[in-house]
């Protein structure tokens, strides 16, 4: 998946998109809310990419 950001063309890694595919249940790629999630996860909102790639890959329990 690309996404316009800026008037640039930018390639969305797929663990990205999968983490946003569960995380927002009931949003279309094409919602703004899927779209925030996307570009939250790539770091374009001034997050550390580290930080936000250990936050997709952590397993939080339902119930404890």
């Amino acid at each position: 998946m690309t996404i316009d950001y800026d008037y640039q063309q930018l390639e969305v890694p797929q663990d990205i998109l999968r983490y946003c595919d569960s995380f927002v249940l009931d949003a279309q790629r094409n919602n703004l809310r899927y779209i925030d999630c996307v570009l939250m996860n790539m770091g374009e909102y001034g997050n550390d990419p580290q930080q936000l790639k250990e936050m997709r890959e952590r397993i939080i329990p339902v119930f404890e």
